[in-house]
């Protein structure tokens, strides 16, 4: 890889293990990069090795190898990610951020380009699930890494598989799309050998009535798999047909570890039916991600409205007055990830002793007040009082407020009070 200061990243990382791809600007396309060299390994396995008292790590398939030489195996990285606890490893705690910084600087070295922070345009992260900590794990191990927080995008596969599809031609998704995602792990006692293979089917709509287009994400319990294979097709041929049925689609999308057209030949059959086109591929999710980071620069999907799982669907704002004149002031915009929002500012209160939030649905259809109490705040003349406001969003149903009474300047010190109180955004 040759490309330089303008390089787009795509990196996926769930239990099954990790993937890496970059955007390739000529052939306009990601692309994905080997665990090898020279093979289509794609799949990194998530494990890390540290060499006793040495700063050397090893990762991948090579961490598995180096483990059985001396070095200290760390296996459950993906479900650390999950929990602030530490893992003592050679005589020091390393937080699951660092761990997972480890992780990530070996594998973006396989990119070939030296200081990588300083020449990525954008680099988009993307798991199967989402949690406050995990996200806060994976902000801080970018930033350990010296990558700029403006650069860095967070977002769930489902989201990932958004962008991968509606960045194809226009035959593919215009009518419903369906996802089949597989995952399986291996009997550790006999390597080979699969064990819990699992699918989950997700769909995905388009409202073309609204202005910007709605996308809606559809998901359905994900189903056990036998392991016989006959078996295996008539359970999956059953649960495509219950999830599809009645209903039009344009393509549909084989996914992930475990699937293999050998034993699926019943499920196919139902899956080509109509006309609707069928593809097959281990990497679409890690692809999204780097076409997620490419709409970072085209804006070519900005018609579009993914309306995901983690998706803000209210505004939350207040009514003030601003150099002069009444006006609105934003604080939480709807179509804002919930892991996202997160707004300060400082205003002076104006002869009241309270805040007014206005929270509007981003439809407009549904418009609410909710007063904040500021019990104990001090009685001082009008417009002498500033308060710091902190908001964030632990869910996308609910908003928390945190106040914070910081006086007037010489004229009157801060009581030290602070106040906080949750919005609903339901």
């Amino acid at each position: 890889m040759n490309e330089s200061h303008h390089i787009l990243i795509g990196f996926e990382l769930n239990k099954d293990g990790a993937q890496l791809c970059y955007y390739d600007r000529k052939a306009g396309e990601p692309v994905s990069v080997a665990s090898k060299v020279g093979t289509e390994q794609y799949l990194f396995p998530l494990l890390l090795c540290k060499m006793p008292e040495k700063d050397e790590w090893h990762f991948g398939i090579e961490a598995d190898y180096f483990s059985r030489h001396g070095g200290i195996l760390v296996e459950d990285l993906y479900e650390r990610l999950f929990t602030e606890e530490p893992l003592e490893l050679d005589g020091r705690a390393y937080s699951p951020a660092e761990l997972l910084a480890v992780y990530m600087e070996a594998a973006l070295q396989l990119l070939g380009v030296s200081e990588l922070a300083e020449n990525v345009a954008h680099l988009t992260f993307t798991t199967e699930k989402l949690t406050r900590i995990l996200v806060e794990h994976v902000r801080r191990a970018l930033a350990i890494q010296g990558f700029d927080a403006r650069v860095c995008t967070v977002q769930d596969k489902s989201e990932s598989g958004f962008y991968y599809v509606y960045s194809q031609k226009q035959e593919v998704w215009n009518r419903k799309i369906a996802f089949f995602d597989f995952s399986q792990t291996e009997d550790p006692a006999l390597p080979g050998v699969v064990r819990d293979l699992k699918v989950t089917y997700r769909a995905m709509d388009m409202n073309r009535t609204t202005k910007p287009i709605l996308v809606r994400p559809e998901a359905a319990a994900a189903l056990e798999l036998p392991e016989d294979k006959k078996e295996r097709d008539e359970a999956l041929a059953h649960y495509a047909m219950k999830e599809m049925s009645n209903q039009l689609f344009s393509a549909v999308f084989l996914t992930g570890r475990g699937f293999d057209q050998s034993w699926a030949k019943s499920t196919l059959a139902f899956l080509c039916r109509g006309g609707r086109r069928v593809f097959t591929g281990s990497n679409l999710f890690v692809r999204g991600a780097c076409y997620a980071s490419l709409e970072k620069e085209t804006h070519h999907l900005k018609q579009l409205l993914y309306l995901g799982e983690d998706l803000i669907r209210t505004n939350v704002g207040m009514d003030m007055i601003v150099r002069g004149n009444p006006a609105y002031y934003p604080l939480i915009s709807a179509g804002t990830n919930w892991f996202d929002a997160d707004t300060r500012c400082r205003l002076i209160l104006d002869d009241r002793d309270y805040l007014a939030f206005s929270i509007n649905s981003m439809d407009g259809r549904v418009k609410k007040r909710c007063r904040m109490e500021l019990p104990g705040l001090p009685k001082r003349p009008n417009r002498t009082t500033c308060l710091e406001l902190s908001l964030s969003c632990p869910t996308e149903k609910e908003c928390v407020v945190k106040v914070k009474d910081l006086g007037f300047g010489e004229m009157f010190e801060s009581s030290g009070l602070e106040w906080e109180d949750t919005l609903p955004l339901g």
